[in-house]
């Protein structure tokens, strides 16, 4: 492999940064994302969950630090989850909740899920055995 087909593929399996990398959010998702349902699910996260606790959210895997700070401490390498953090982020800080990320967001890689692969090999899904 030459040297330019090197870099090639180390650009192509570089993960993605946090923050860098979120997408910018057009005006229906900035728009949802400052929606009374969203704050109000901001701060119901911080009212429910103690400090410490996480939940993971469509891919993104978040902490309550403090009684004003989260911390995202995940996030899947995929469109989606990076999109719902940047969402996340706009919510949070609308509602005077700082979300920390860098330096301490891991990126975790995406792993495809196959259509109708929940089964072994030949089909069959795990289960109570009937004799």
């Amino acid at each position: 492999m030459n040297e330019s087909n090197k870099n090639n593929n180390t650009q192509e399996t570089a993960s993605r940064e946090v923050p860098r990398d979120l997408p910018e959010l057009d005006e229906a998702d900035v728009v949802a994302a400052l929606s009374h349902q969203n704050l109000s699910w901001a701060h119901g996260f911080m009212d429910a969950y103690r400090t410490g606790e996480t939940l993971w959210v469509e891919g993104v895997h978040i902490q309550k630090v403090t009684e004003d700070t989260v911390r995202c401490i995940a996030v899947v390498d995929h469109w989606l989850p990076f999109s719902g953090l940047m969402v996340m982020k706009v919510a949070f800080e609308a509602a005077n909740i700082e979300l920390e990320l860098a330096p301490y967001t891991l990126v975790m890689p995406y792993i495809a899920v196959e259509e109708g692969g929940s089964g072994d090999d030949n089909g069959s899904v795990p289960g109570l055995e009937v004799a």
